[in-house]
């Protein structure tokens, strides 16, 4: 999971790239083949701009007329987003077995038996599937790997999230800091013993102004937070291991909050052993309007008390209720209790329909 996590990232920084993401996700299912497959409502020709295990022709015959008639497609387009599946949930295998799509090319041509595959985004017009085409038949083997999906599934919407923000498509090797540069996020690359490595401008503005870090003179970063000082010690140690990235929200001096995500980079081992592991520190400041302009003006035209104001401006700066419970340090439940309140205020009965009102 670490490894795949670190690839997911690298494709970001254009320290990796899609295709070496995706060969290593098909080694995880047995005779696994991957693609990422975007399905076009309006296009009857089917794309896969990156693919691992599958032959030319195999690609050719699935955009050109079995992705018309897959099987796996209508329960795809009601699976939940973000949630690992697998074709026995789509579809029984016996039903399964009994179409063209299966008898044809799945199991002739491909030469696998089943799927497991995750929506990574779904729209109006279009939805981008994630999926590995398998030999396994193990209903144990591959629950596992929908559930490995899963919990990949918030590192690679961070990642199209960003991407998308930054209106590029998903090229390999692109800078990554110039990248987030672009849509003003940090990027610091750091080795053991909090040393900087490398900044992007726009992490340098944030280390001006009042972001929750700070560079030492000798180089060094620190910390507002003991917690996320202690996370990247062990990160960046050359004893460590890889771990799953950590996330922690922070309010800087300049009274904005800001996203902090650490991930230990995935790296040539002997680089790895003569400069040391290297940590990747994404910078998100969750607004560009002055949080006290914002809450002013919500609490002004919607007449929300300064904590519902609060709320609805971490809401229009793209942070969950469970990232504000985290940052203010108290309970889920009481953010849901404000929420609540403000819903009935303003008449709505759902968070898409709360910040469409906000926007207005």
């Amino acid at each position: 999971m670490a490894e795949l996590t670190g690839l997911v990232y690298g494709c970001l920084f254009g320290k990796s790239s899609w295709q070496a993401f995706l060969d290593r996700l098909a080694e995880t299912l047995p005779g696994g083949k991957t693609a990422l497959h975007y399905h076009d409502v309006t296009s009857p020709v089917a794309h896969l701009p990156y693919t691992s295990g599958f032959s030319d022709a195999e690609i050719d015959q699935f955009s050109k007329h079995f992705a018309l008639v897959n099987p796996w497609l209508p329960g795809n387009m009601q699976a939940p987003v973000g949630q690992g599946v697998t074709g026995e949930d789509l579809v029984p295998r016996d039903q399964l077995i009994r179409t063209e799509f299966y008898n044809d090319w799945l199991k002739r041509q491909a030469g696998c038996e089943t799927a497991v595959g995750i929506t990574m985004i779904r729209e109006p017009t279009h939805t981008l599937f994630l999926v590995t085409c398998t030999s396994s038949l193990d209903v144990a083997v591959n629950r596992r790997a929908a559930d490995l999906y899963t919990a990949l599934s918030p590192h690679l919407k961070r990642m199209v999230d960003l991407l998308r923000k930054a209106h590029i498509t998903l090229e390999p090797g692109q800078a990554g800091q110039t990248l987030l540069d672009a849509i003003g996020v940090g990027l610091i690359y750091v080795s053991e013993n909090r040393v900087v490595r490398s900044l992007n401008g726009s992490a340098e503005r944030m280390l001006a102004s009042g972001a929750p870090l700070r560079l030492a003179a000798d180089g060094r970063l620190g910390f507002q937070l003991p917690q996320t000082a202690e996370k990247l010690d062990q990160l960046a140690s050359r004893h460590g291991v890889h771990s799953e990235p950590h996330v922690s929200m922070i309010k800087g001096s300049d009274d904005v909050l800001y996203r902090l995500t650490l991930i230990r980079m995935t790296s040539d081992l002997f680089l790895e052993l003569l400069n040391g592991p290297t940590v990747a520190i994404i910078v998100e400041p969750m607004t560009t309007e002055r949080p006290d302009v914002r809450q002013e003006r919500l609490m002004e035209t919607f007449k929300l008390t300064p904590k519902e104001a609060r709320i609805a401006s971490g809401l229009l700066a793209g942070l969950s209720p469970k990232d504000m419970a985290l940052a203010d340090g108290v309970s889920y439940e009481t953010i849901r209790t404000h929420l609540k309140s403000i819903y009935a205020k303003l008449h709505v009965n759902s968070q898409a329909a709360l910040v469409a009102m906000l926007m207005r």
